[in-house]
Protein backbone atom coordinates (compact mmCIF):
# COMPACT_ATOMS: atom_id res chain seq x y z
CA UNK A 1 0.00 0.00 0.00
CA UNK A 2 2.95 2.28 1.06
CA UNK A 3 4.12 1.53 -2.32
CA UNK A 4 1.53 2.40 -4.48
CA UNK A 5 0.85 5.95 -2.56
CA UNK A 6 4.89 7.03 -2.69
CA UNK A 7 3.95 5.80 -6.85
CA UNK A 8 0.93 7.55 -7.38
CA UNK A 9 2.25 10.66 -5.17
CA UNK A 10 5.47 11.28 -7.79
CA UNK A 11 3.18 10.89 -10.69
CA UNK A 12 1.19 13.29 -9.32
CA UNK A 13 4.60 15.62 -8.65
CA UNK A 14 5.87 14.84 -12.55
CA UNK A 15 2.55 15.57 -14.08
CA UNK A 16 2.44 19.38 -12.28
CA UNK A 17 5.87 19.99 -12.95
CA UNK A 18 5.62 18.89 -16.92
CA UNK A 19 2.43 21.51 -16.98
CA UNK A 20 4.37 23.76 -15.18
CA UNK A 21 7.63 23.79 -16.69
CA UNK A 22 5.30 23.80 -20.42
CA UNK A 23 3.70 26.97 -18.79
CA UNK A 24 7.21 28.88 -17.66
CA UNK A 25 7.93 28.29 -21.16
CA UNK A 26 4.90 29.96 -22.78
CA UNK A 27 5.34 33.17 -20.77
CA UNK A 28 8.82 33.88 -21.74
CA UNK A 29 7.38 33.78 -25.33
CA UNK A 30 4.15 35.19 -25.08
CA UNK A 31 1.70 37.41 -23.16
CA UNK A 32 0.44 35.30 -20.39
CA UNK A 33 -3.48 36.97 -21.55
CA UNK A 34 -3.30 34.98 -25.13
CA UNK A 35 -1.61 32.31 -23.31
CA UNK A 36 -4.71 29.02 -24.12
CA UNK A 37 -4.93 25.79 -21.44
CA UNK A 38 -4.27 23.88 -24.72
CA UNK A 39 -1.34 25.37 -25.66
CA UNK A 40 0.00 24.50 -22.25
CA UNK A 41 -1.29 20.81 -22.53
CA UNK A 42 0.05 20.45 -25.74
CA UNK A 43 3.35 21.90 -24.65
CA UNK A 44 3.94 19.49 -21.81
CA UNK A 45 2.17 16.58 -24.02
CA UNK A 46 -0.92 15.42 -21.28
CA UNK A 47 -4.79 15.86 -22.24
CA UNK A 48 -7.07 18.33 -20.84
CA UNK A 49 -8.52 16.23 -18.52
CA UNK A 50 -5.26 15.86 -16.69
CA UNK A 51 -4.67 19.49 -16.31
CA UNK A 52 -7.48 20.04 -15.01
CA UNK A 53 -6.92 17.32 -12.25
CA UNK A 54 -4.35 19.55 -10.95
CA UNK A 55 -5.74 22.78 -11.55
CA UNK A 56 -8.51 24.74 -12.00
CA UNK A 57 -7.36 26.98 -15.01
CA UNK A 58 -4.39 28.77 -16.13
CA UNK A 59 -4.48 31.84 -12.92
CA UNK A 60 -4.46 28.80 -10.61
CA UNK A 61 -1.57 27.01 -12.19
CA UNK A 62 -0.14 30.89 -12.27
CA UNK A 63 -0.39 31.40 -8.80
CA UNK A 64 1.02 27.94 -8.09
CA UNK A 65 3.91 28.48 -10.04
CA UNK A 66 4.86 31.92 -9.00
CA UNK A 67 4.40 30.66 -5.54
CA UNK A 68 6.21 27.45 -5.81
CA UNK A 69 8.98 29.20 -7.70
CA UNK A 70 9.59 31.94 -5.39
CA UNK A 71 9.60 29.44 -2.74
CA UNK A 72 12.46 26.81 -4.46
CA UNK A 73 14.18 30.25 -4.89
CA UNK A 74 14.60 31.11 -1.04
CA UNK A 75 15.28 27.32 0.10
CA UNK A 76 18.43 27.17 -2.16
CA UNK A 77 19.83 30.38 -1.19
CA UNK A 78 18.66 30.36 2.65
CA UNK A 79 20.22 27.90 4.96
CA UNK A 80 17.08 26.03 7.11
CA UNK A 81 18.34 27.48 10.02
CA UNK A 82 17.76 31.30 8.82
CA UNK A 83 16.60 32.92 11.76
CA UNK A 84 15.42 36.74 11.61
CA UNK A 85 18.40 39.34 12.18
CA UNK A 86 19.77 42.11 10.07
CA UNK A 87 22.21 40.72 7.76
CA UNK A 88 19.56 37.43 7.22
CA UNK A 89 16.94 40.40 6.40
CA UNK A 90 19.44 41.87 3.99
CA UNK A 91 20.02 38.56 2.47
CA UNK A 92 16.46 38.10 1.63
CA UNK A 93 15.67 41.27 0.13
CA UNK A 94 18.42 40.77 -2.08
CA UNK A 95 16.63 37.46 -3.22
CA UNK A 96 13.30 38.91 -3.17
CA UNK A 97 14.65 41.60 -5.29
CA UNK A 98 16.31 39.11 -7.75
CA UNK A 99 13.30 37.10 -7.94
CA UNK A 100 11.02 40.09 -9.43
CA UNK A 101 13.99 41.43 -11.51
CA UNK A 102 13.80 37.99 -12.91
CA UNK A 103 10.09 37.82 -13.83
CA UNK A 104 10.42 41.42 -15.42
CA UNK A 105 13.18 40.36 -17.53
CA UNK A 106 12.38 37.15 -18.49
CA UNK A 107 8.49 37.37 -18.78
CA UNK A 108 6.95 38.18 -22.17
CA UNK A 109 4.46 40.47 -20.57
CA UNK A 110 7.55 42.71 -18.98
CA UNK A 111 5.71 43.76 -15.56
CA UNK A 112 4.44 41.64 -13.12
CA UNK A 113 1.76 44.05 -11.97
CA UNK A 114 -0.12 42.80 -15.29
CA UNK A 115 0.18 39.27 -13.99
CA UNK A 116 -2.73 37.82 -11.82
CA UNK A 117 -2.10 37.67 -8.64
CA UNK A 118 1.77 37.90 -8.54
CA UNK A 119 2.19 40.53 -5.79
CA UNK A 120 0.05 38.50 -3.27
CA UNK A 121 1.51 35.39 -3.73
CA UNK A 122 5.15 36.58 -3.54
CA UNK A 123 4.25 38.66 -0.63
CA UNK A 124 2.02 35.75 1.22
CA UNK A 125 5.54 33.64 0.76
CA UNK A 126 7.87 36.36 2.16
CA UNK A 127 4.52 36.99 5.20
CA UNK A 128 4.62 33.10 6.20
CA UNK A 129 8.70 33.23 6.35
CA UNK A 130 8.44 36.77 8.03
CA UNK A 131 5.43 35.18 10.52
CA UNK A 132 8.04 31.96 11.10
CA UNK A 133 10.94 34.26 12.02
CA UNK A 134 9.13 37.20 14.42
CA UNK A 135 6.85 33.79 16.59
CA UNK A 136 10.48 32.16 16.96
CA UNK A 137 12.00 35.53 18.07
CA UNK A 138 9.20 37.15 20.10
CA UNK A 139 12.26 39.76 20.92
CA UNK A 140 11.93 41.41 17.72
CA UNK A 141 8.03 42.44 17.83
CA UNK A 142 7.77 42.60 21.46
CA UNK A 143 4.13 42.45 23.05
CA UNK A 144 2.38 42.93 19.59
CA UNK A 145 1.09 39.88 17.65
CA UNK A 146 3.83 39.29 15.07
CA UNK A 147 1.18 38.67 12.34
CA UNK A 148 0.86 42.10 11.90
CA UNK A 149 4.70 43.01 11.72
CA UNK A 150 4.72 40.29 9.03
CA UNK A 151 2.23 41.97 6.81
CA UNK A 152 3.76 45.10 6.91
CA UNK A 153 6.97 44.08 6.51
CA UNK A 154 6.31 42.05 3.68
CA UNK A 155 4.51 44.64 1.50
CA UNK A 156 7.23 47.14 2.29
CA UNK A 157 10.00 44.58 1.08
CA UNK A 158 7.83 43.58 -2.37
CA UNK A 159 7.50 47.60 -2.83
CA UNK A 160 11.39 47.92 -2.70
CA UNK A 161 11.86 45.12 -5.01
CA UNK A 162 9.36 46.33 -7.60
CA UNK A 163 10.86 50.07 -6.90
CA UNK A 164 14.47 48.36 -7.92
CA UNK A 165 13.38 46.38 -10.73
CA UNK A 166 11.37 49.07 -12.18
CA UNK A 167 15.28 50.79 -12.45
CA UNK A 168 16.92 51.74 -15.43
CA UNK A 169 19.60 51.56 -15.10
CA UNK A 170 19.40 49.41 -11.87
CA UNK A 171 22.14 50.33 -9.15
CA UNK A 172 23.74 47.27 -8.25
CA UNK A 173 21.85 44.76 -5.88
CA UNK A 174 24.27 44.96 -2.95
CA UNK A 175 24.32 48.50 -2.90
CA UNK A 176 20.81 48.95 -3.09
CA UNK A 177 19.93 46.30 -0.10
CA UNK A 178 22.31 47.49 2.05
CA UNK A 179 20.32 50.63 1.99
CA UNK A 180 16.99 49.10 2.02
CA UNK A 181 17.99 46.76 4.91
CA UNK A 182 18.40 49.56 7.82
CA UNK A 183 14.93 50.85 6.70
CA UNK A 184 13.01 47.45 6.86
CA UNK A 185 14.70 46.30 10.02
CA UNK A 186 13.94 49.94 11.62
CA UNK A 187 10.11 49.44 10.58
CA UNK A 188 10.22 46.18 12.49
CA UNK A 189 11.28 47.90 15.42
CA UNK A 190 9.21 51.34 14.95
CA UNK A 191 6.23 48.59 14.88
CA UNK A 192 7.22 47.10 17.42
CA UNK A 193 6.88 50.61 19.77
CA UNK A 194 3.87 52.13 18.13
CA UNK A 195 1.50 49.57 18.28
CA UNK A 196 -1.77 50.65 19.73
CA UNK A 197 -2.53 49.04 23.03
CA UNK A 198 -5.48 47.67 22.25
CA UNK A 199 -4.10 45.67 19.16
CA UNK A 200 -1.34 43.81 21.99
CA UNK A 201 -2.25 40.58 23.33
CA UNK A 202 -3.43 40.01 26.72
CA UNK A 203 -0.56 39.69 29.25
Amino acid sequence: MTTKVASSDLRVRRTRLMIERAFLELVQEEAFQSITVQQITDRAMVNRATFYDHFADKYALFEYSIRNQFQQLIQSKLPPDFTYCASNLQFLIETLCQFVAQVNDHCRHKNPEGLPAFDEKVVEVLNELLLKWLTENRSATSARPPALTADLVSWAMYGAARHWGNQKPRIPLKEFTLKVAPAISSLVGELAEHIPEALQPNR
